[in-house]
């Protein structure tokens, strides 16, 4: 198989960033890959685990050879990295990202690209509730969608080799804008989120939270709940960055509740079994 490109610059080795390192090394997708963070004992203890095969501490050097540079940082910081990153790139270096919210990224970050280098918006629809390299999976992009986001201003050569370079690594790559991006990240994913983490706080507030009820909670609870556990920092970020998407969302969300709410109040059984055959159903089809 022919590798797309040669060597490649991982910018923040968390669970994608450390997922994406063990599927090249795995899949034979690239000569050298080069990690970069600012905690110089996490990526010496990366490259003790054979996830890169070189790292740089900082943005200032290391870049001249890469071809293929992965902005791996949370969205909050990944405009300001592109910053630090791009000038020391070379000429014809193709650089992407994984955030999971697109278009405030890719605005940026396209202002202040200079001529000969080429930005690509891309999220990877993969993740665990676990954050951290050590949380890395071979796996993690089989069979899953990675969502491209060009522009008009997009170089074709640089969306073809980063297609395929994510069809190597095992993802269905998919191609769309980056409103509508955000749109339907918002609803399925950010608001998923939201929910999860507002349950667990709605029990622990309860007024019988007192007599630990949360102790009893079993395979429903835990399942439902489980991305509750995922980096809150993050998604605090992710949550500012998508705001007007989310809030719309959650608008849809709290309407379906008073509904069901609603039909309980009024022991209407026949539209609360409706409502739940609706969800039943789509649920289902999934």
């Amino acid at each position: 198989m022919d590798k797309i490109f040669k060597n490649i610059g991982i910018v923040g080795l968390g669970l994608i960033g450390g997922s994406l390192a063990r599927t090249i090394k795995k899949r034979n997708l690239a000569d050298t890959i080069v990690g970069f963070g600012r905690n110089q004992e996490r990526m010496q203890k990366a490259c003790g685990l054979g996830l890169i095969d070189e790292f740089y501490v900082g943005y200032e050097q290391g870049f001249k050879d890469i071809d293929l540079v992965v902005l791996g940082t949370p969205v909050k910081t990944i405009i300001h990295i592109a910053r630090e990153v791009i000038p020391h790139l070379s000429p014809g270096t193709v650089i992407t990202d994984v955030g999971s919210v697109k278009a405030q990224i890719v605005e940026q970050i396209e202002a202040i690209m200079p001529p000969g280098l080429h930005f690509i918006g891309g999220h990877p629809i993969a993740g665990t509730e676990n954050s951290g390299f050590e949380w890395s999976l071979t796996d993690l992009f089989e069979d899953r969608k990675c969502i491209l986001t060009p522009t008009d201003n997009s170089n074709q050569r640089a969306l073809d080799r980063l297609k395929q370079f994510w069809i190597q690594a095992g993802s269905r790559v998919i191609c769309m804008d980056v409103k509508t991006h955000d749109m339907i990240l918002a609803a399925i994913s950010h608001l998923p989120h939201m929910v999860a983490f507002s349950l667990v706080n709605a029990i622990v507030d309860m007024e019988d939270s007192k007599n630990n009820i949360l102790q009893y909670s079993a395979g429903g609870f835990k399942d439902f709940t489980r991305i509750a556990a995922s980096d809150p920092v993050m998604w605090r970020d992710i949550a500012l960055l998508n705001k007007e998407n989310l809030i719309r969302s959650i608008d849809f969300f709290e309407k379906a509740l008073a509904s069901l709410k609603d039909a309980i109040q009024r022991e209407d059984g026949k539209n609360i079994e409706e409502l739940f055959w609706k969800s039943h159903d789509t649920r289902r089809g999934i």
